[in-house]
């Protein structure tokens, strides 16, 4: 990894560093190697140029220099990758050297898994970092040197992670802990729980799998279970009942006192008999679209819950989520998981329900791009704010998709559109007079650039695929025929 500034193209991360203090960071975040050797050059040029000037010159420039390191060394702030300021004020120089080093740089996961100790993850650069209940630790040489402190390399893996799952912009510095953890956010290993497909899906990080069709059998028992509850998704379903296939147990171990769903899910995992049984009752095809059904539901329910305590200041009595506010980071943040849930679950359940997937996912945009407006405005209450934003910081379609003058790597996700990537082209071209309509919207809102080249891509790669069908004489597989057998599933 290349250095991100020039300030470091001397530091080494290891045993022997320096113990001094680092100049003013935010300002700086961002910079390219080569703006970095420019700055480096200048610096020689203009070094060059003073030391010809004299003594009195080189006695001026000492006083005026000592007179601004400590302002410099009292700002410890900086601007991660993530779009996330940290304050560094907490951590002694090695350790802000090495956050320094992790949030601005960037490094590329090989691939990711959970295990049942927590979540691991391969650097490119061999080093492989572990995030547990307890800690994080790291294989690298700098972590093993120093292990009661972060590495460069579970800073900047924290930080990513934490971009996933809070809305963007914050407005407020958040301070790292040595440990690397950044205090006040939720833990990260609690925010993974359930999730990682899903964050992997969106930061495009391969994602290891204990089985090669998509599901574990312990997976594909969780989505039965969940199929039969009208709200609760596999990924919410009880963390104790997701236990793994590497004990066996026999059909009496599986017994669970007091318990009849432990008792039944232990059964389905353990018993191929029960197993078998159940997927013939509950089919792949059949959980699919139940799954993206209820994602759909799922955010219907919470923009209208939204809506409402905007409208009133009325909080749901029965929320989407137990413990999901309905305050406007909160409502961003939830369908930004919702998306990537999507997303991850298409490769997931290959070849089934990719058409309630499209489904679903067009419906949110088309609501997203529905709401580009300032939910107080007209308020009947009279309320101007809910916590002193300014109206774009409470506009759903400003914040999920932004404008021309959003900044470019607010808009790197493109909301729904990297899901819609996920879809066979079939299910685009069935959707394509939608996202026209959709396009014609944001192109009058005045959407990003890349937004729109990219849905605009996106329904070409439809009518592609309708042209080539039509062509080779191909017909759209009927609607139901992910359920094993023809078989109509009850909700």
């Amino acid at each position: 990894m290349s250095a991100p500034t020039g300030q470091f193209h001397r530091l080494s991360i290891g045993r022997n560093m320096p113990d001094t203090a680092l100049p003013t960071r935010t300002a700086r975040t961002g910079r390219s190697d080569s703006s970095s050797d420019e700055s480096d050059h200048g610096e020689a040029d203009s070094s060059s140029e003073s030391s010809s000037d004299g003594e009195e010159g080189d006695e001026g420039e000492g006083e005026e220099s000592s007179g601004d390191e400590p302002s410099e060394s009292n700002s410890a702030s900086v601007l991660a990758t993530s779009g996330i300021t940290y304050d560094l004020s907490q951590l002694d120089s090695e350790a802000e050297a090495r956050a320094f080093v992790g949030l601005t740089g960037h490094f590329d996961v090989v691939n990711c898994r959970s295990t049942p100790a927590g979540y691991d993850f391969q650097l490119s650069d061999r080093p492989q970092v572990h995030i547990g209940a307890d800690s994080s630790t790291c294989t690298c040489a700098a972590f093993q040197d120093r292990p009661d402190g972060a590495c460069q390399h579970i800073f900047w893996l924290v930080d990513q992670l934490h971009g996933c799952f809070l809305p963007m912009p914050r407005s407020t510095e958040v301070a790292l802990t040595p440990d690397g953890r950044p205090d006040r956010l939720p833990r990260i290993e609690d925010l993974l729980q359930g999730n990682l497909m899903s964050v992997a899906t969106q930061l495009k990080w391969p994602y290891q799998r204990d089985e090669e069709d998509g599901m574990t059998r312990t997976e594909k028992v969780r989505d039965i279970f969940s199929a039969f509850s009208n709200r609760t998704l596999p990924e919410d379903t009880r963390r104790d009942l997701t236990e793994t296939t590497e004990q066996a147990r026999t059909a009496e171990q599986c017994v669970v006192q007091g318990d009849f769903e432990a008792t039944m899910f232990r059964l389905a995992v353990h018993d191929d008999g029960v197993f078998n049984s159940l997927c013939k009752a509950m089919p792949a095809g059949a959980c699919a679209a139940i799954y993206f059904d209820k994602i759909q539901e799922q955010s219907r329910r919470l923009l209208s819950d939204f809506d409402r305590y905007c409208a009133t200041g009325e909080l749901p009595a029965n929320p989407v989520v137990p413990g999901l506010g309905v305050e406007v980071n909160d409502v961003v943040t939830h369908l930004q998981r919702s998306v990537s849930r999507i997303a991850a679950n298409i490769t997931a359940r290959a070849p089934h329900g990719s058409e309630s997937a499209a489904e679903a996912l067009v419906s949110l945009l088309e609501s997203v791009v529905a709401r580009n407006n300032d939910p107080l405005e007209g308020n009947p209450q009279g309320r101007r704010s809910f916590h002193g934003e300014d109206e774009d910081q409470r506009n759903l379609y400003h914040l999920l998709i932004g404008s021309v003058e959003t900044d470019s790597e607010t808009d790197a996700r493109h909301f729904v559109l990297h899901a819609l990537d996920a879809l066979p082209p079939v299910d685009l071209h069935q959707c394509a007079n939608r996202l026209r309509d959709i396009l014609r919207k944001i192109e009058v809102n005045r959407a990003p650039k890349p937004y729109l080249l990219h849905l605009g891509s996106l329904i070409r790669t439809g009518e592609s695929a309708a042209t080539t069908a039509m062509g080779s004489g191909q017909k759209r597989p009927a609607a139901g025929n992910g359920n094993s057998g023809g078989s109509k599933r009850t909700r």
